[in-house]
């Protein structure tokens, strides 16, 4: 089952555009396969199985709450 966790746009990715997480670890091979906020500030990674440890300490989502995040104005246009 995989586990959600939203990250600032500047933990995933510096202003040159260069990856600041190991993309290997997660389900989401690239900068461009997450989702990220309407305003582009935060983005959405997922994992299988332990938790890499560059989200330690990180608020984590199951399936059914980044649905309700998602739902949320700072994500979807109502």
């Amino acid at each position: 089952m995989a586990t959600y966790v939203i990250l600032n746009k500047s933990e995933i990715v510096d202003n040159n555009g260069e990856e600041l997480i190991d993309f290997s670890q997660i389900l989401n091979n690239t900068p461009s396969m997450l989702r990220y906020s309407l305003d582009g500030t935060r983005g959405v990674v997922k994992y299988d199985g332990d938790q890499p440890s560059f989200l330690n300490g990180k608020t984590t989502y199951t399936h059914s709450e980044i649905l309700t995040e998602m739902a949320k104005s700072d994500w979807s246009e109502q």
